[in-house]
């Protein structure tokens, strides 16, 4: 099941005795660990408390001693150990035995990163529990994401305040979630948080430094660009939020140059595209030094880089470089007979 159904599974049914989360997305496993959580609590009492354990700092044989016992005061256990691949060949042994024959008083939350395979634990949760994959968000439903996350600590995030935030900080949820959390003790008491609040308040990559790198990159100014990337690493901000800012970016230039071309207005873009108007009228203004062959360059080589970035060893800040290094050779208006591949 994916982790829509999985969170409507807990409203229907009890809690299963063991679940297998795949993927990458550990805000949204979070999320779903606390709702079976609560719902164990609901069903059991407030006294039941969860436990999180991770691969790495324990033993499959202390992990399954710690669910085949009943713990104290009460009588249900929930438990959460991450990373179980990390464990060697022995130790998965034990954990498929356990998974074939699960303590039906302790719930029990496996995770597994999704391009992970492990067959034998698989086959034995679905005959005593459920798999359940966590997928990315789609860019689109992260305002609504954020607006919740709001909602969660009594805040109305506005609308364009969501959309906003998204364009700021990129598509990394915990990224995002700190940013909310940030932004609803700016507010204070107030009940609101609106798109004034997060152009003051938020400080995570902000939309201009990606309006200023594409900027040098369109006008070949190179040293500028390499200098306003180190200013944003040195800051502490992510490779990866930039990579993914990057081609958010390009996306963009390239819907609003493509409407602007069919004769749509800023207004009805903004309204396509789920921005703020000022949003699209920044983003049309810097539209123009990009050529359709330029974005299709600039778009194919981010994927690529992307990909590399969760395939491989390679450094994601040198990856940046590298990008605005071939970005400045080539130029943002040369046309390339191929799309530049990942950075080596």
């Amino acid at each position: 099941m994916d982790s829509r159904l999985f969170f409507k599974h807990l409203g229907e049914i009890p809690p299963k005795t063991i679940y297998l989360f795949r993927g990458d997305e550990a805000a949204l496993m979070d999320k779903a660990w606390e709702a079976l959580l609560k719902a164990v609590r609901g069903l059991e009492g407030p006294s039941v408390q969860g436990e999180s354990l991770d691969a790495k700092d324990t033993t499959v044989h202390e992990v399954v001693n710690r669910a085949r016992t009943v713990p104290m005061f009460t009588s249900r256990r929930v438990l959460r150990v991450r990373h179980v691949d990390l464990w060697p060949k022995e130790q998965r042994d034990v954990l498929e035995r356990y998974a074939a024959n699960p303590n039906p008083r302790t719930h029990v939350v496996l995770t597994l990163g999704l391009k992970k395979s492990w067959k034998g634990l698989e086959k034995a949760v679905e005959a005593h529990g459920a798999i359940v994959d966590f997928q990315p968000l789609q860019e689109r439903q992260l305002p609504a994401w954020a607006r919740e996350k709001a909602a969660a600590w009594g805040k109305t995030l506005t609308p364009s305040a969501a959309s906003l935030l998204v364009e700021a900080v990129g598509t990394d949820l915990h990224a995002l979630e700190k940013e909310i959390e940030k932004l609803c003790l700016y507010v204070g008491d107030a009940s609101q948080i609106t798109a004034d609040d997060v152009e003051v308040a938020s400080s995570s990559i902000r939309s201009e430094h990606v309006f200023k790198l594409m900027d040098h990159v369109a006008e070949g100014r190179s040293a500028a660009a390499f200098a306003v990337l180190r200013h944003v690493l040195q800051r502490g901000d992510a490779p990866l939020g930039l990579l993914a800012l990057l081609a958010r970016h390009v996306r963009l230039l390239w819907q609003v140059k493509d409407g602007l071309a069919r004769g749509e207005t800023v207004s009805s873009l903004a309204k396509k595209l789920k921005l703020p108007p000022f949003a699209v009228e920044k983003t049309a203004r810097y539209a123009h030094h990009f050529s359709e062959e330029a974005l299709l360059q600039l778009h194919a080589t981010l994927m690529a880089t992307d990909l590399s970035l969760k395939t491989t060893a390679l450094d994601p800040e040198r990856a940046l470089e590298l990008i605005l290094y071939r970005m400045g050779v080539f130029g943002a208006q040369k046309k390339a007979a191929t799309p530049l591949g990942p950075p080596s």
